[in-house]
């Protein structure tokens, strides 16, 4: 249930980011002054910002910049989390080891502290983004990953493949990488919702796209000004990426949930 919930949500979302703009017909970062701050109305449905320019498609090409970018950042920390959990799930010994204690490292650090400490030097962007968030990104990963293959390995049919001389590339590609690839989405489904809500934190503070781009982080902190004479500024950003990370986190619990039951039976 939570699964189909999440997964309408999500089309909803996408739907709502990707046909908005074609359907307004409205530039979402060409000021028009003399319609700043108009009412919700038949011409502009949840009305205009301070510059004039149109809440609904501003909504929707803030959402699809955000998705972008938080999708980017979780392929990114998956692939690598993946790679070296399972490389050293495989190999053991001092690469294991070194996995840990990397993990154990990354964990005990503040996580958004740094991603700011970082971002501070550099100049606002997506690369910025990237360079803060992705450093710690890859711990949930790589140690499911890195678990999941410590469990498979032992297994016979793996242990038949390696009797017979099979290298590690292909042991990790065709062997145990379809058996660690479910508890990996389920993890890497679970960051996407994490990872949408620290972009967003960035962006509010000022560390995200420059202007004219944006997403929902730059259009609140953008509202913070006016949050008392026009509140829907803030709102209907935050109402979108409440109901995005939502609608993430329930297909996340359903994955975890599907993923339980498959290694229960198995």
């Amino acid at each position: 249930m939570k699964g189909r919930a999440g997964i309408a949500m999500m089309a909803l979302v996408v739907l709502f980011c990707l046909l908005t703009p074609m359907l307004t017909g409205d530039d979402p970062h060409l000021p028009d002054l003399g319609s700043a701050l108009l009412p919700p109305g038949p011409e502009h449905w949840l009305g205009t910002d301070q510059l004039g320019r149109d809440l609904l498609t501003r909504t929707a090409v803030a959402g699809r910049t955000s998705l972008l970018v938080a999708f980017a950042i979780v392929a990114v920390t998956t692939a690598l989390g993946t790679i070296a959990g399972a490389v050293a799930g495989l190999v053991g010994g001092v690469l294991d080891r070194l996995l840990r204690f990397a993990a154990t490292v990354a964990l005990a650090l503040p996580g958004l502290t740094l991603a700011l400490a970082l971002a501070g030097v550099l100049r606002p962007g997506f690369l910025t983004v990237l360079i803060a968030l992705v450093p710690l990104g890859w711990v949930n990963c790589g140690l499911v990953a890195r678990t999941a293959t410590r469990q498979v390995v032992s297994a016979d049919h793996v242990l038949a493949v390696r009797a017979i001389g099979a290298s590690p590339y292909y042991l990790l590609r065709r062997t145990i990488g379809p058996h660690i690839a479910g508890p990996v989405l389920t993890v890497a489904t679970a960051d996407l919702a994490r990872t949408l809500v620290a972009v967003t934190s960035l962006s509010f503070l000022g560390i995200g796209l420059p202007p004219p781009d944006t997403d929902w982080g730059g259009m609140v902190s953008e509202a913070i000004p006016l949050l008392v004479a026009a509140p829907r500024l803030a709102i209907v950003p935050a109402l979108a990426l409440t109901v995005t990370a939502l609608g993430v986190a329930f297909m996340a619990d359903a994955r975890h949930e599907v993923s339980g039951s498959d290694l229960h039976h198995g």
